[in-house]
Formats: C-alpha cells, sequence, structure tokens
C-alpha cells in the first residue's frame, strides 16, 4: 500500500514528464506515493474509463487524479496530508479549484463563477511559471470549504466510497463534475482548499475542446437537476430553467455552431423550457 496514488491519463508523455512526474519527484521526496500512468496516445480510451483503470490499479485510498500539464508546488503532500487530517470521516473529494458550497447564481460573475473571486472561489491555481510571483489566476478561499464540485485539473478521491466515473461522459468533460455530485448525493463531502498547482492547459478545452461539449453539458444537466436544482462549477452553472458555459470555444450542438469569446465576455446559455441556444453580451 501506497499512501497516496497519483493517476493520469496521458495523451502527451513529454508533457507529462516534464509537468506532473519532474513536480512530483521534487516535491514528493520523503512521501510514500506512486504513480499510476495510463498511456491514452491512441484515444485507447475515454477520461472516464481511462480514470477508472486507474482507480483499480492504484494502491491507495487516496488517489489524485491530476492533468497530464499540472505542476505540483511547494510542500504539496505535506498540505495534502494536513488537509486529509481536517476533513470529517464521510469526506469524498478534495480539489485544488471550486467554488463554495454556499454560494448560488447572483454570486456569479464572467468567469468561472467569482464576483469576488476571495469569497465565492475556493483554492489556488496558477497558469504559468511566470505568474508565480504574482496571485495565482484562481485565487480563492485557502481554508477546507465545501463545494459545488471540483474543478478536473486536480482533485482526490477517497477510495473508500467507492465511486467511480460514469463511462457514458465518452469524452474529456464532465466527468471530474459528476462524481463530484455523485460523492454528494451519496452523502460524501466535496471540498476544496488551498492545494498549490500550476495549470499550464488553462486554455488547453479552448483550443482542442470536444465538439460535444454542450452535449455533455447538457447530458450532465438532465442527469442531475432533479436532485441539485443549482450547481455551480468552475466554467459554468445552471439554476432552475437555465443553463450556462462559460468555456471559451466553439460548441456544437443539434447542428448549431455558437462561437464565444475569451474569458467569458459572452457567454453561451441554453433555457431548459423553451429549447433555445441563444448568445448573451456581458458588455
Amino acid at each position: 500500500m501506497s499512501e497516496f496514488s497519483i493517476v493520469c491519463c496521458i495523451s502527451k508523455p513529454d508533457v507529462f514528464d516534464e509537468c506532473l512526474l519532474t513536480s512530483a519527484k521534487e516535491v514528493g521526496r520523503g512521501y510514500d506515493w506512486e504513480i499510476v500512468p495510463i498511456l491514452n496516445t491512441n484515444n485507447i480510451y475515454s477520461a472516464s474509463g481511462a480514470l477508472n483503470v486507474g482507480i483499480d490499479a492504484s494502491k491507495s485510498d487516496i488517489v489524485i487524479f491530476a492533468h497530464q500539464d499540472i505542476r505540483l508546488l511547494d510542500n504539496w503532500f505535506e498540505i495534502l496530508r494536513s488537509l486529509i487530517a481536517q476533513m470529517p470521516e464521510d469526506w469524498g473529494i478534495l480539489g485544488c479549484a471550486g467554488i463554495g458550497a454556499d454560494f448560488g447564481r447572483k454570486d456569479v460573475g464572467a468567469w468561472g463563477g467569482a464576483v469576488e473571486g476571495s469569497t465565492v472561489a475556493v483554492g489556488s491555481v496558477w497558469e504559468s511559471d511566470e505568474s508565480l510571483p504574482e496571485p495565482p489566476y484562481w485565487d480563492g478561499i485557502k481554508e477546507l470549504t465545501r463545494i459545488h464540485c471540483a474543478d478536473e485539473c486536480l482533485f482526490v478521491l477517497n477510495k473508500k466510497t467507492g465511486l467511480r466515473f460514469d463511462t457514458q461522459f465518452t469524452g474529456f468533460h464532465f466527468y471530474g463534475v459528476d462524481i463530484c455530485l455523485q460523492a454528494r448525493a451519496a452523502a460524501w463531502g466535496c471540498f476544496g482548499a488551498h492545494l498549490p498547482v500550476v495549470h499550464y492547459g488553462k486554455y488547453s478545452a479552448s483550443v482542442v475542446g470536444d465538439k460535444k461539449y454542450w452535449t455533455f453539458l447538457r447530458f450532465l444537466h438532465n442527469k442531475w437537476k432533479l436532485r441539485f436544482p443549482e450547481m455551480l462549477g468552475t466554467h459554468m452553472h445552471w439554476a432552475p430553467n437555465e443553463l450556462t458555459s462559460y468555456i471559451s470555444l466553439g460548441l456544437s450542438s443539434a447542428g448549431m455552431r455558437l462561437e464565444m469569446k475569451a474569458m467569458g465576455i459572452q457567454k453561451a446559455r441554453f433555457t431548459t423550457d423553451k429549447l433555445q441556444h441563444f448568445i448573451e453580451d456581458e458588455v
């Protein structure tokens, strides 16, 4: 048994080696951890399928799911160990970024849901090495805080929950949001806190986004809207009769393509009662 398992779906081995693996070796000296690499250079797996393989192969009850372009910072494993000691026994998910569970739609701003980042957002994520001397781009509450769901760039699973990823999410979006909602629906707690990382692929979804992004967002909403009538993620939210995405990519659904500007200057909104798509300017 290892104390920690890091599971990563790898499409670019050079990026994995340079970012996640190298940083884990740097900050992980003296800790009992393992890397569980799921090689996916030929797109054999969806993200959910690959990470389920990782769950089965992992040798720890503390499983860290991280994108290949993540760099762990500072005394990362000691921070994680301390946070786990603070959490209740019924914890399920711990994320490095999220939106506080106490906040609702009125608190959501133009990008990722933070009108007042330090009071609505939770966690710390930098976008580059050069930005490290500055506050992180995701600069939220540092203390352990209950969240709606964790961002997929890095989150930690308590494997004792028995949770697994829903393989109906066949692309590379919303598998993490879904497992958080699975946890909450089964009364396992979802938390966020200061788990400092650099995510070099901040806009990777915008560049290589799955054309079915919007379709899977609607699928997620249909799956959970009755159990969770309001839900806020780091790049989307829903409230009764409204579903909104802040991801800046060309979205394709039912033959309609929606081009969105970066940083949520525009947003795509789907009104669930009239089944209409439209773009709403924020400026």
